[in-house]
């Protein structure tokens, strides 16, 4: 049977906050990497591939990713978020990955005329082979990474982390320059995934062995088939409106599409998943102790928004600039898509944080019937704006999440646990009042003819931040924001200073953890 949480000493409360602050100054620096990284892949891709071809890898992507989270079912997440395992029941949770992972990668390989069929596209049959290969590598991998989080490595996986999309970029680049194909992107998938499991598993320090009876691992089923139900049920959100642009509206706006998504929405991505990775095991830690469990959310979540939020005003402003500079002119009908997709992202770096509340509390049933819920209506809506095209599907998704899903969610994760709707209330409404007036600034900005050219747009980018920052100040909970951001900074900063003068006076530096 799993042993019952332990409490929680004083001494281990000081050590998790340490690591947790630790861990996510580490996972962020890969993040800056990983978002750089991105961001060049977007703008030299762009120009060595066509859209066709960034079209074609939208279309099997998903399908390979699909894949992915199916061989993964929750058990992961079920991992990290369980306080207490054995051995046994974790290389039981390997076994299960590593099996049906294997199984899944064979179908998705014979399937892979059936896939160029659906499309009319006979040149995604050796590209969905290729993939079918990393659909095996990622389940040999997931419980390698699991092991990572819940041991709180978080410096290890953002060194992975930077390894694999430093590799897989230049993979990418590399045959897009000598040989400009669809092959150029599938090859960026592979190698990083190549090197994450080689990573994972040189750095675990984790073998799996004989897997415990099922009757041990029953409830670690049962929780991850609720968070399964998540997963897959968002991932059929996130990705069926590629597969219906692809489908019916051809290669050329599905590619369009692609590069406007990840443009806007991979950078948001890049820095609520890994922070995610941090703060879910912490969370579960203390998911006994309510007042420390709301503190630790609300600070972590107000640095997110101080961060995130500038970001995505700007990019909501100056679309058409930002995609015409960036990525060339034959780029420029991705703009009116970018616009729409960065009116849902105004409210998806605090909403995409709620998922860290369901698995941290074990609301998995919750978790997954609000997964099924934001499936449907998400479908609903690439339907209904589908006969307009890429730009059609990404006005009705934009709409539809901030007039239906965002209220329900916020509903939803604020029915229970220790985070209720006035926590969540007092929380945002400082950075919606600082949004809604960088927004007016930005706007104003726009309208007087700033933000064009490379020089112009840092310029406004700059003016983003600065404002937000400026009216953030205006109001208590923005001041003590602003005020934790610049402690964080200088304690790290102070913590550098004094490795660097042990090291020169030939003392060991302070070990951290």
């Amino acid at each position: 049977m799993q042993a019952a949480p332990e409490a929680v000493s004083s001494a281990d409360k000081s050590d998790l906050r340490h690591r947790a602050v630790h861990g996510t100054l580490a996972i962020g620096l890969a993040q800056v990497v990983k978002f750089a990284t991105q961001l060049l892949s977007v703008v030299i891709l762009a120009r060595l591939l066509a859209p066709a071809d960034f079209g074609l890898f939208a279309m099997v992507m998903p399908l390979a990713a699909f894949v992915m989270m199916v061989q993964d079912i929750g058990l992961s997440q079920a991992v990290v978020a369980s306080p207490n395992l054995s051995r046994a029941q974790t290389s039981a949770m390997f076994w299960i990955n590593a099996a049906l992972s294997l199984a899944l990668a064979v179908l998705f390989a014979v399937s892979a005329p059936l896939i160029a069929a659906f499309f009319g596209e006979p040149r995604l049959v050796a590209p969905a082979l290729a993939l079918a290969g990393s659909v095996l590598v990622s389940g040999l991998a997931t419980q390698h990474f699991a092991h990572l989080t819940k041991t709180l490595r978080f410096g290890t996986i953002a060194i992975i982390d930077i390894a694999s999309t430093l590799l897989g970029f230049a993979a990418a680049v590399g045959i897009a320059w000598f040989a400009p194909s669809i092959w150029a992107l599938v090859a960026s998938v592979l190698v990083g995934m190549a090197v994450g499991l080689v990573g994972a598993w040189a750095t675990a320090r984790w073998l799996p062995g004989r897997p415990a009876r099922f009757a041990e691992v029953r409830e670690l089923l049962r929780l991850g088939a609720g968070l399964s139900t998540f997963t897959l049920s968002n991932f059929f959100a996130r990705n069926l409106d590629n597969v219906m642009i692809g489908r019916w509206a051809g290669a050329v706006q599905l590619g369009f599409y692609d590069r406007a998504y990840k443009l806007l929405l991979f950078p948001l991505q890049q820095i609520n998943n890994p922070i995610g990775r941090v703060m879910v095991p912490v969370l579960s830690r203390l998911a006994d102790e309510p007042h420390r469990y709301r503190h630790a959310y609300r600070r972590t979540i107000r640095l997110m928004l101080m961060v995130t939020l500038p970001g995505v005003a700007f990019m909501l402003v100056f679309a058409a600039p930002l995609i015409d500079t960036l990525m060339g002119p034959r780029w420029r009908p991705a703009a009116a898509i970018f616009t729409w997709l960065a009116v849902a992202a105004l409210h998806q770096p605090m909403s995409a944080t709620f998922g860290w509340l369901f698995i941290s509390q074990r609301r998995g049933g919750e978790f997954g019937r609000w997964g099924l819920f934001n499936m449907v209506t998400s479908v609903l809506a690439f339907a209904i704006g589908l006969p307009w095209g890429a730009i059609g599907v990404a006005a009705a998704y934009a709409l539809s999440d901030v007039l239906i899903r965002m209220p329900v969610l916020w509903w939803w994760v604020g029915r229970s646990g220790p985070v209720r709707h006035r926590d969540l209330l007092s929380i945002v409404w400082p950075f919606a009042i600082a949004l809604a007036g960088t927004l007016a600034g930005l706007a104003g900005l726009r309208l007087w003819g700033g933000g064009t050219g490379l020089a112009g747009l840092v310029l406004a980018g700059c003016f983003a931040f600065g404002s937000f920052a400026l009216l953030l100040a205006f109001t208590a909970p923005g001041r003590e924001t602003l005020a934790e951001a610049g402690g964080l900074v200088g304690s790290r900063l102070g913590r550098f200073r004094a490795d660097r003068r042990d090291r020169g006076r030939g003392r060991p530096a302070i070990e951290s953890h």
